[in-house]
């Protein structure tokens, strides 16, 4: 049994164990969460909680309504396998990318999504944020295409039992955000994550890893392949969180700010252009 010490923002540590995790999740999840794990396991099928959920049940937030797995089960096959139970929908919108979306009614009364993907890893051309998908066939290999090691964690939907080959639960122990492998690579392949990894710091008040924080400063630039509609929704979830003076100050360190908020550069600069100027407040701390 593996037992987890997650560091949480009052920095104080909360221990779980594998046999608890899922217990954290809400009862109408818990009911979804064990059909479909039975559902899979008897089709020959394996299936994980995967990505931000496992992440902030680790951490002892409060978690989505909306649940997210990982399967060996390709699309096709997903689609037969959802097919066997009631649903209020099924829907494949992103069947390409291996994922298959099941809209169930819980025991509460409530609407939860669930998105199922096939493992897969990714290709980039440098040219588009959205990859070239190969499935995979092992839950590690999936694990190696996500961003940061705190969201390459996958918890077995019928068990609990943790799959961390990057270390993500230290790393949430010592709140550090960190890319996965290479971290030019991971920016390089989606220019999006330079903003997830500032947003991420506003809503778990983490820290970059030096590494990670280098490489944002390098890839800073290829965020203009980005659209301003991603880019908004990014910095709205940055701007709502509960840390948001961090992570406005990781867009300034990284050089992200320019092209992210660039009315915003003005309050930094302000003593340049009016030098010997007093002011009781520094612009851009205030």
């Amino acid at each position: 049994m593996i037992h987890r010490m997650p560091r949480v923002n009052d920095g104080t540590a909360r221990p779980t164990t594998d046999s608890t995790l899922l217990a954290d999740l809400h009862p109408g999840q818990r009911g979804i969460v064990a059909q479909l794990s039975t559902l899979f396991r008897e089709g020959g099928e394996s299936l994980y909680l995967v990505g931000g959920i496992v992440r902030d049940l680790l951490l002892g937030r409060p978690v989505p309504n909306d649940l997210d797995f990982t399967t060996s089960a390709q699309p096709e096959r997903t689609k037969e396998l959802l097919n066997e139970i009631p649903l209020a929908g099924l829907y494949d919108v992103g069947e390409r990318f291996g994922t298959i979306g099941a809209v169930f009614d819980n025991e509460e009364g409530e609407r939860v999504i669930v998105e199922v993907t096939t493992f897969r890893s990714d290709a980039y051309n440098g040219e588009t944020r959205h990859p070239e998908v190969v499935y995979g066939a092992t839950i590690e290999e999936d694990l190696t295409r996500r961003d940061f090691t705190v969201n390459a964690i996958a918890a077995d939907a019928a068990t609990g039992e943790l799959i961390d080959p990057f270390h993500g639960q230290a790393d949430l122990h010592m709140g550090v955000l960190r890319a996965v492998g290479n971290p030019d690579a991971r920016f390089q392949e989606d220019p999006l994550r330079l903003l997830r990894a500032a947003r991420f710091v506003a809503q778990l008040g983490f820290r970059i890893d030096p590494a990670t924080e280098a490489a944002m400063v390098r890839q800073a630039p290829s965020l203009g392949r980005i659209s301003r509609e991603r880019i908004l929704a990014e910095l709205t979830k940055l701007l709502c969180g509960k840390y948001v003076d961090h992570g406005l100050q990781a867009l300034h360190d990284t050089g992200l700010l320019p092209v992210a908020m660039p009315e915003l550069i003005p309050l930094d600069e302000s003593a340049k252009f009016t030098p010997g100027a007093h002011r009781e407040k520094d612009l851009w701390e205030h």
